[in-house]
Order: C-alpha cells, then structure tokens, then sequence
C-alpha cells in the first residue's frame, strides 16, 4: 500500500467540511496558512508527521483515517462485536 496524497486529501476536505470548519479555520488551529490547507486538500502539497497529528487532533480522526482511510481503532471494535455476536449465536443454540 501506498500513500495516495489526492486521496488523503479528499479525506482531509471531506472530514473538514463535515466538522464544519474553512479552510481558515482549520489553518488557523493548526498555525498554518489557509493556501497550505488547500494545497493538501488538492493533493498538491502533503504534510509533515508534526501536521499530520495536529490535523488528526483538531478533527477528531486517526492518523491512520487521513492516510489510509481506515480507522484502525473502527476495525478493532468491529472484530471485538463479530466475536460478540459469534458468542450469543452460540449461546442462543443452546437453549
């Protein structure tokens, strides 16, 4: 798997307008300028390591959602629930 700078930032825009922020806005948390933002949202320009957590941070999202797409801690709970429900199937055939 690569890191895909267009596709990161679509997620960095979509996540953005979701939590209801400008791009100034946005920039302004994290001390950056607005043309910066929209330069990544573009997939122009990527971030740093430093950028990428703050961005995470002010958005509410994992790290590896803005790269990836993928929250590892969603992947997590899901498995946790397929064993749940794996359990209460096993329990409701004994009964």
């Amino acid at each position: 798997m690569y890191f895909d700078q267009t596709e990161f930032g679509k997620r960095l825009h979509d996540i953005r307008v979701l939590r209801g922020l400008t791009q100034e806005a946005l920039a302004e948390k994290v001390s950056v300028e607005k043309q910066h933002i929209s330069r990544m949202e573009r997939g122009v320009n990527a971030c740093s390591i430093d950028l990428l957590v703050e961005l995470s941070c002010v958005l509410g999202v994992s790290t590896d959602y803005l790269l990836t797409g993928k929250d590892s801690q969603r992947e997590k709970i899901k498995n946790i629930l397929m064993d749940i429900i794996g359990k209460l199937m096993e329990l409701l055939k004994m009964l």
